[in-house]
């Protein structure tokens, strides 16, 4: 077997994909570049409006939502557009994992939340950077069915490990645009056994790529979403760079 330096495989490579430029390659997970900061921000414990809380409901699923982060940076989305997680050049971040129910009626705020430790937010950070948005999930999501942070963003982080997440950017054409049923499908190619019908992609102004979520059973096991799938296939969405 003849062996090649890195440059000239990468230059093979880019040959390679100008040779067939139809072809929409479907990537493994983006190369991660993520910086813990030095310094963490101390937030304190979420205290929520009592209209907001949905303590005494049972989740009958569990939904895992990625953040297209380019999208949530441009459009200052409130939730997940923290300046820690517009720095670099990130792509998918995690959003949370929330108790789910199909009647719309969702457990939030089920107890009395605690402030965050400093090495969870750093093991979470680049999956989740943001101090604030780690804090809020923990309180609104992670106290409803997870016994304490750790727990909770374990368990996501699992299903954050275990998907594969192709990037749309390399996806899209050259205007920048691609189909819902062009995403779905490549995320149902890249993680063989994920079934077709529990990808949700959710949409802002324009039709811009806002979030793709999976829907869980109470197994963790990806199923098939109550309801609505969000954007139907037809949809051409317009991928923020």
């Amino acid at each position: 077997m003849r062996l090649f330096p890195a440059p000239v495989l990468i230059a093979m490579a880019l040959l390679a994909g100008c040779a067939a430029p139809d072809e929409k390659t479907v990537a493994a997970n983006e190369p991660l570049i993520c910086v813990v900061p030095a310094a963490i921000d101390q937030i304190p414990a979420e205290v929520p409006d009592p209209d907001k809380i949905n303590a005494d409901l049972t989740p009958d699923s569990y939904l895992l939502s990625l953040a297209w982060q380019p999208e949530a940076c441009r459009s200052r989305a409130t939730d997940t557009s923290d300046a820690t997680a517009c720095e670099g050049n990130l792509g998918w971040t995690l959003h949370g994992l929330w108790p789910n129910s199909a009647d719309g009626h969702h457990p939030r705020y089920c107890r009395p939340s605690t402030a965050l430790s400093d090495d969870t937010v750093r093991r979470n950070f680049c999956m989740t950077p943001s101090t604030r948005l780690q804090q809020h999930e923990w309180a609104a999501h992670g106290t409803c069915a997870w016994n304490s942070p750790d727990a909770y963003f374990d368990q996501a982080r699992t299903l954050w490990d275990g998907l594969k997440r192709p990037d749309p950017r390399t996806l899209a054409g050259a205007d920048g645009r691609l189909s819902t049923g062009e995403l779905r499908e490549a995320f149902t190619a890249a993680n063989p056994g994920l079934p077709r019908q529990s990808i949700y992609i959710a949409t802002g102004d324009g039709d811009r790529l806002r979030e793709l979520r999976v829907c869980h059973d109470l197994d963790f096991q990806p199923t098939a979403c109550p309801g609505s799938f969000g954007a139907p296939d037809r949809v051409e969405l317009m991928i923020t760079p």
